[in-house]
């Protein structure tokens, strides 16, 4: 039977990363000293920072299908107590009582894809809390560790990541204030790896001239990326 590796879906996140932020070198060492250079470096850290983002939440989706594929006994339950309920809500005690669940020891991934997402979308969570919910739900605790681990520093990481994201695909009023919320938060407490990433006192209007300037010797962009890129492999 296949098996979805996790270590493999890990490293092709790692490796997705990594080429995005080659991608941004090439493309600064060829803007520079042009016309645009500013306004283009600018565009150019809002669409890196959001695809890389993108690919962050298909690789979550692909890493909760991954652990559940390894071990399908926590979801298994959880979905045969979510559909006796629903059956008894409906119907009555007496319809449960002759409804059978057909238990699986395993299953294979095509099958699980089905089950989980019928309607053939990545799964999506709209913040780490949800994340963290789904995964004790559905993933054993062994499997869910490092996701049932993340802490506060990790979680405004994600949390903010998103809204940027959000914020550069909408550019909605309430997605700028939710923006400028989560960055204003984003690096709390003492020594934080998330420092490079305030935003100080003045709200941020434009997210790209924001990513593409250097703060502790780096781009924030990059900053970004760096952070997923090892929240992600301690998954």
């Amino acid at each position: 039977m296949r098996k979805v590796d996790p270590v493999d879906v890990k490293a092709g996140f790692t490796s997705f990363a990594t080429e995005r932020m080659a991608h941004f070198s090439r493309l600064e060492a060829l803007l520079r000293r042009t016309p645009h250079e500013k306004r283009d470096l600018s565009v150019l850290s809002e669409t890196t920072l959001h695809s890389v983002y993108v690919a962050f939440e298909v690789f979550l989706s692909d890493l909760m299908l991954a652990y559940i594929n390894r071990d399908f006994s926590v979801y298994q339950a959880n979905l045969k107590s979510r559909i006796e309920s629903s059956i008894n809500a409906k119907f009555g005690s007496g319809a449960a009582a002759r409804t059978t669940f057909g238990v699986s020891k395993h299953i294979n991934i095509q099958d699980l894809e089905n089950l989980i997402d019928p309607t053939g979308w990545n799964m999506t969570f709209k913040d780490v809390d949800e994340l963290k919910t789904k995964f004790a739900d559905w993933v054993s605790p062994a499997h869910g560790a490092g996701v049932s681990a993340l802490g506060p520093s990790d979680t405004r990481l994600i949390d903010t990541v998103r809204a940027i994201r959000n914020f550069v695909a909408h550019g909605s009023p309430g997605s700028k204030r939710i923006m400028n919320d989560k960055l204003s938060t984003v690096a709390v407490g003492p020594a934080c790896p998330n420092d490079p990433l305030c935003r100080g006192q003045h709200e941020i209007d434009d997210v790209g001239a924001y990513l593409k300037a250097y703060s502790f010797g780096q781009r924030r962009l990059y900053t970004f990326i760096m952070r997923l890129q090892a929240i992600a492999g301690g998954l």
